[in-house]
């Protein structure tokens, strides 16, 4: 199927009930969603009314954990703790001009080969990995995050749905679902949104193309503020568009929901003329994250093999970038059970950058695949003792204690680790598994209440405290404060549907 220009707005291709095209062709809705009105460093265009009398800040936050809910179930979510601690730093480091926003925003990956991301009311924005390996620069992958970001604080979402008044929010999380699934692929998401969604596509064309040209310039202003290169977003788009003449299914989903035309791009250049100029070399970190990206994502290792033996030959390249270029072929090695190879790099590595964190827990993560576990956990602690407030650190020594068999060490870090972040979801997994393992099952059950609270479950959440209590009849102490935590979210579940 081919494609004009017009049909590449996203409206177009969502919500055609005549035509019954099936969603597995269409992109998604995300990419314009937006959440609650937060002042931001800069003077932001005024929103109106319409749409915080149509959904709520509230409500919209629920219709994104609702939505997250169930593309969890069924995207490849990255839970790798070294990559998602860069995405998430990142993410923050562009959020922290926005001085009055008061939204917690989730950064997070999806281990998928497109050129995407998008965002979900309420602040959870995704990225694919796809287009991270695609990025240039540490500028480059954050102008697509600060324009993410920029759909959120412009409360894009809420404002579509004033100008459709008939269209029930309280819809839109499985419609929200279903895009997200269909256009990363998956053959399940298909004849939800239509059945659920319908629009004149024409009436919503301009509205939807001044939603990206206003967050092209919001988020160029957050790069600038952030201290990044704010004419990244030009350079990007100008880039996907000049190396590739897309057509037909060959059009990447970000170029789909994002049409590049040249007055697109010339606007965004102008605007970042306009602003101080920073952040034009990469830092060291995002060729590492990219590279690990690439080393454990790309989906034929051997081309991500490939590339990186290309990329240590190439010259008047920057050392950190040609480093980080060893460090994804010695992750590539790995992943492929090379080991020999593998330590031969890291040890090279070592000896350029002893002190490098990455490079020292690569060492550890090979000695542990090639079956010299008690070398590998030893590594592992003394690197740890060294970084204890780095919770990703933690996190990655928990998972190796844990399949090493030993789940009272791993909950000695657990515990450590769940004071400096109470409400991490991935620790609060582990520290279920690890206290299941010890035979502790009433504090698993209490750990994975508080894991699906965080991620937007509390009737799955509530399930488990009741099993927590009938475990702990005899425990008092345990028994009331299962019993207080239960009422708490009883009451709020009571809200919620109050709120409706």
């Amino acid at each position: 199927m081919r494609y004009d220009g017009r049909q590449m707005y996203f409206l177009d291709r969502i919500l055609q009930p005549r035509t019954k095209r099936n969603l597995l062709h269409t992109p998604f809705l995300a990419l314009v969603l937006a959440f609650s009105s937060g002042q931001a460093f800069c003077e932001l265009p005024n929103l109106g009314q319409d749409a915080a009398a149509i959904i709520s800040p509230y409500e919209e936050r629920r219709i994104g954990e609702e939505a997250m809910v169930q593309i969890r179930q069924q995207l490849n979510f990255v839970d790798d703790p070294e990559l998602s601690n860069y995405i998430r730093n990142l993410g923050k480091r562009l959020t922290r001009p926005l001085l009055d926003d008061q939204r917690e925003y989730q950064f997070f990956l999806i281990g998928h080969p497109t050129i995407n991301a998008f965002a979900l009311p309420g602040g959870f924005i995704g990225t694919h990995s796809g287009l991270i390996t695609n990025a240039a620069s540490e500028s480059e992958l954050a102008s697509v995050l600060a324009h993410e970001i920029a759909h959120v604080t412009q409360r894009h979402w809420p404002r579509l749905v004033a100008a459709q008044k008939e269209r029930s929010g309280l819809t839109m999380a499985a419609i929200l679902a279903s895009l997200v699934l269909a256009s990363s692929g998956d053959v399940n998401a298909s004849g939800i949104a239509v059945a659920a969604m319908a629009a004149d596509v024409d009436s919503q064309l301009a509205f939807t193309r001044g939603f990206e040209r206003e967050a092209d310039r919001i988020g160029i202003r957050l790069l600038a503020a952030a201290r990044l290169d704010p004419r990244a977003m030009a350079t990007f788009f100008e880039r996907l568009a000049a190396a590739n003449q897309f057509s037909g299914a060959n059009i990447p989903e970000f170029m789909r929901t994002h049409p590049v035309t040249n007055d697109r791009i010339a606007e965004a250049r102008n605007s970042a003329a306009k602003l101080p100029q920073h952040g034009r070399v990469s830092s060291s970190r995002f060729y590492h994250f990219r590279a690990r990206t690439r080393a454990y994502h790309q989906p034929d290792p051997g081309q991500a093999l490939a590339h990186f033996s290309t990329a240590m030959k190439k010259k008047n390249i920057p050392k950190a970038e040609q480093r980080a270029a060893q460090y994804g072929l010695t992750l590539v090695h790995l992943r492929l059970g090379n080991f020999a190879v593998a330590n031969k790099n890291v040890a090279h590595l070592r000896k350029q950058n002893p002190g490098e964190l990455r490079y020292q827990l690569a060492e550890a993560d090979i000695a542990i695949a090639a079956g010299r576990a008690k070398r590998g956990l030893g590594l592992y602690h003394r690197i740890y003792t060294r970084n204890r407030t780095q919770l990703w650190v933690a996190r990655r020594y928990a998972e190796n204690l844990l399949n090493q068999r030993q789940p009272r060490r791993a909950l000695g870090v657990l515990r450590l680790a769940l004071k400096q972040a109470p409400k991490d979801p991935a620790l609060n997994k582990l520290m279920a598994k690890a206290a299941g393992e010890t035979g502790n099952l009433v504090q698993a059950h209490r750990a994975m209440a508080e894991y699906y609270v965080i991620s937007g479950n509390p009737y799955e959440a509530i399930n488990q405290l009741g099993i927590a209590a009938r475990m702990a009849r005899k425990d008092y102490y345990a028994l009331t404060a299962i019993r207080a935590r239960t009422s708490e979210l009883e009451a709020a579940v009571a809200r919620n549907k109050a709120r409706r």
